[in-house]
């Protein structure tokens, strides 16, 4: 029977932790009925790095087993959760105070175990150096940082849920419902796992996060040139702004705008345009019901057909296919 080693960090996400424990119990359910002859439950354990209780994210304590207790305990998959993430340079001290961890799960991955992570817990993972070379994912709005941190490593920041060599990310808080499935199905079968997902409203057939991550870059900084071609690239998003007219409001030439922009942003002023403009028309086609050509005109397209191929290109689905999966959404939190 496959047996669930679940580590319990301080500061994890609670959802994060105990939805594999929900999805595993439905999953055997499923199995008893299906597989009345072959099922072979889920088993699962909390670990924890050396303290009997650990507090997690929101102030709840949760009884662990210390892994130094634990020596002869087989696992068949060892899961990182989603940890609350506090800011880049509190969250780096994190990942410093866990490093007696890191070996423990290098050992066990080398004893066959699988491993896998959730959002913020990819950072883990990713410092046992087992990720480098290999293909990974995280949540998407720490793609910059977990780049910069980790360089070896072939992110794919699109994917919801990535496996390589025993190694599984996923990608934002609730892809952990993803990853278990992908479990389901891999220690049952796709059977199980179809009927769990259906059991709860889980999309399983859903497979990346670009549709939900943001275009625009967050990052601060106080670079003052920069800043106000921010400003004026915003204020002036529908509107036909180029590089040439945009250094001269800025009094500065076209090279060093573009050589500042990309020193601090990482991304040339075009670029960020461009992100603007589609974050506006992913706006208009959540929020409103104007047709998609007047959207593309909004916008500051003119040709519906190259707007549509650069839409899908960057967001992963077509303008009419993003509507349908965020219009409704939007229309039910609303009502």
């Amino acid at each position: 029977m496959p047996h669930v080693a679940l580590l319990v960090l301080d500061n994890c996400y609670l959802s994060s932790l105990t939805g594999l424990m929900d999805l595993f119990q439905v999953a055997n359910a499923h199995a008893r009925k299906q597989l009345p002859q072959h099922a072979e439950a889920f088993t699962w354990q909390f670990l924890s790095m050396d303290a009997a209780t650990v507090q997690v994210s929101g102030g709840l304590s949760i009884a662990a087993d210390p892994i130094r207790t634990l020596a002869d305990i087989e696992f068949d998959l060892i899961y990182i959760p989603g940890i609350y993430y506090p800011g880049q340079v509190k969250f780096a001290d994190y990942l410093e105070q866990h490093r007696p961890l890191f070996n423990w799960l290098k050992l066990r991955h080398q004893q066959g175990a699988l491993l896998a992570a959730n959002c913020t817990g990819t950072f883990l993972l990713a410092e046992t150096d087992l990720l480098d070379g290999k293909n990974a994912t995280t949540t998407w709005w720490l793609e910059r940082q977990f780049r910069k941190r980790y360089p070896n490593v072939a992110l794919d920041i699109r994917q919801i849920l990535t496996e390589d060599a025993r190694l599984l990310c996923a990608g934002a808080i609730t892809t952990h419902h993803h990853l278990a499935l992908k479990m389901v199905e891999r220690f049952y079968n796709q059977r199980i796992a179809e009927l769990t997902a259906k059991a709860l409203l889980v999309d399983f057939g859903h497979h990346v996060q670009q549709p939900y991550q943001s275009l625009i870059s967050d990052k601060e900084h106080d670079d003052p040139l920069v800043g106000r071609a921010q400003y004026l690239l915003q204020e002036a998003v529908n509107l036909e702004l180029t590089i040439q007219d945009l250094a001269s409001q800025l009094s500065v030439s076209p090279r060093t705008l573009i050589r500042r922009f990309k020193a601090v942003l990482g991304i040339q002023p075009s670029t960020y345009q461009q992100n603007l403009r589609l974050e506006a028309a992913k706006y208009l086609l959540e929020h409103t019901p104007i047709p998609i050509e007047e959207v593309v005109l909004d916008v500051g397209y003119e040709d519906p057909s190259s707007f549509t191929r650069l839409f899908q290109k960057r967001v992963g689905l077509t303008p009419s296919q993003y509507r349908e999966k965020f219009r409704g959404q939007t229309r039910s939190v609303l009502s």
